[in-house]
């Protein structure tokens, strides 16, 4: 799946200290994801405004189209270099308003196209599953070979001990012996 990407020309959200992009698929159906990369700090005060924003200028009926998988398929990628502590990344992921949120943070490579579909494929298309499975070796599956064989055999026969008092008595003594 190709995805390009378009230019945010919104004057309505200018961020300093942060970049914002929008990729869109080049197919019959639509998904748009739209990243904000910026500091925890940033994100932490302008992550709210920037899912605004993608509602009131892309999630409108102008832009979109009737079907319902374009209406649903509309993601936010948060990036940061730095961590994002545990309670911004569970606020911002949890808010249900608008899009699905996904935070990526401590991202040491530079933020480019390829690393944007490098970013889809791991969160939203999972293109990538085929290839994994082809790849994966088979693993051979071999009985179970225990230490104690004659231990093992006991815990294998059909009698029941639960509740009986004298078939414990009985088993401990079995164990024991071993």
């Amino acid at each position: 799946m190709i995805f390009s990407i378009l230019e945010i020309n919104k004057p309505d959200f200018v961020i300093e200290n942060g970049k914002a992009y929008h990729f869109i698929n080049e197919g019959s159906f639509k998904i748009n994801v739209f990243f904000l990369e910026a500091d925890s700090a940033t994100l932490n005060d302008s992550w709210k405004r920037f899912s605004n924003m993608v509602a009131a200028n892309y999630q409108t009926a102008e832009y979109m189209s009737d079907s319902d998988f374009d209406r649903w398929n509309f993601y936010i990628i948060y990036i940061s270099k730095d961590c994002v502590s545990k309670e911004l990344k569970n606020k911002i992921e949890n808010d249900k308003f608008s899009s699905r949120k996904i935070v990526e943070d401590t991202c040491a490579k530079e933020f480019n196209h390829e690393e944007a579909n490098r970013l889809i494929v791991k969160h939203i298309t999972n293109a990538d599953l085929k290839e994994i499975v082809e790849t994966t070796k088979e693993t051979s599956i071999s009985a179970y070979v225990p230490a104690n064989k004659k231990l093992w055999e006991l815990l294998t026969q059909e009698e029941k001990v639960s509740g009986d008092r004298k078939a414990q008595e009985e088993f401990i003594k079995q164990i024991n012996a071993l």
